[in-house]
């Protein structure tokens, strides 16, 4: 009787202990200190940036190889080269955080200089002119892909925004945004590059009109970067 009767003082201590343990988690939980359903909140939104960075890396990709091109049209060699090997590593697919910046700033600036070039309106030359009509329709149809991630960049903000604000552990939200850093990076930087290689686009399709350019496969494709 006496063995009995430990036996069930030992369970009853088991019992009374799990049932703490839950009962603190739940506290835990709900002061701010519980950590599960935090990390949950950043599943989704890992996902969405992972998917956004899949497809900006293969819009880069094709923006840079046309960039290459125009840059050879504009008899700049060494610019050619640096483009087309960024053009060739997001393609590749096996890319960095920093590659990915990196990538995006170089458009930027390969854009801007290729732009104040066309504006300076000189004539070009007939393998200039080839050269130019072989980068304008892989430009703008770059130029129209990457254009259609001006929602998807939104989308992501928003996503991202709402998941940060859904945490209350600060350190959890220093980790999230360390998980995000490249996907608010994009969504900081990239929607001012879509506007950039708009502007560059049209200025291309008014300098291939003004050297009389055959424009007819471009003239087609819709660029919205507004």
């Amino acid at each position: 009787m006496k063995k009995l009767a430990i036996t069930f003082m030992v369970i009853l201590g088991v019992g009374i202990s799990t049932d703490a343990n839950a009962q603190f988690k739940d506290l835990k939980n709900l002061v701010g200190g519980g950590e599960e359903k935090e990390e949950n909140s950043g599943g989704d939104i890992t996902a969405i940036q992972d998917a956004l960075i899949a497809d900006l890396t293969d819009a880069l990709g094709d923006v840079l190889s046309a960039q290459a091109l125009l840059a050879e049209a504009q008899g700049n060699k060494e610019l050619a080269s640096t483009l087309q090997n960024t053009a060739d590593k997001m393609a590749g697919g096996d890319v960095s955080n920093d590659d990915i910046k990196g990538a995006v700033q170089q458009t930027a600036e390969a854009a801007e200089l290729q732009q104040e070039e066309m504006n300076k309106k000189n004539v070009v030359d007939a393998e200039a002119k080839k050269l130019y009509a072989k980068a304008l329709l892989p430009y703008i149809k770059s130029v129209a892909k990457t254009s259609k991630l001006s929602g998807p960049i939104k989308d992501f903000m928003n996503e991202a925004q709402n998941s940060l604000k859904s945490i209350k552990n600060p350190m959890q939200i220093r980790k999230l945004k360390g998980t995000l850093d490249t996907g608010l990076f994009v969504g900081k930087n990239v929607p001012k590059l879509i506007v950039t290689l708009g502007k560059s686009s049209k200025d291309l399709l008014t300098f291939a009109k003004a050297n009389e350019m055959d424009t007819s496969g471009a003239d087609d494709i819709e660029l919205d970067f507004e």
